[in-house]
């Protein structure tokens, strides 16, 4: 039961990852051999709100999660996700924008 519902998570991303107009950014980073994901979603695009952060470890077996969401800040998601980034940064991690593609 374990395995159908991180699949399940795993596919739900994976289809807000693809390239559509339903999200502002992503980031991919690196570190060694492991691999984070983290996305900004904004499912009423062009609105901004609301939205959420997901970060994601694909490499490994853990459940996708939800870092933080806003109904109200406009800025809230992407402040939250670029302070995120800057700290994996800051520890070593190699981090790139996946709308820069």
């Amino acid at each position: 039961m374990k395995y159908l519902a991180y699949n399940s998570w795993v596919l739900l991303l994976t289809i807000l990852i693809a390239p559509s107009d339903s999200f502002a950014n992503s980031w991919t980073c690196h570190y060694a051999e492991l691999t984070r994901n983290v996305l900004i979603f904004h499912p009423n695009e062009p609105a901004t709100l609301p939205c959420k952060v997901y970060y994601t470890k694909p490499d490994e077996n853990v459940m996708p999660r939800t870092l933080w969401n806003a109904e109200n800040d406009d800025d809230y998601c992407e402040r939250k996700a670029i302070e995120f980034i800057k700290t994996l940064e800051s520890r070593g991690w190699q981090c790139s924008s996946d709308n820069d593609q």
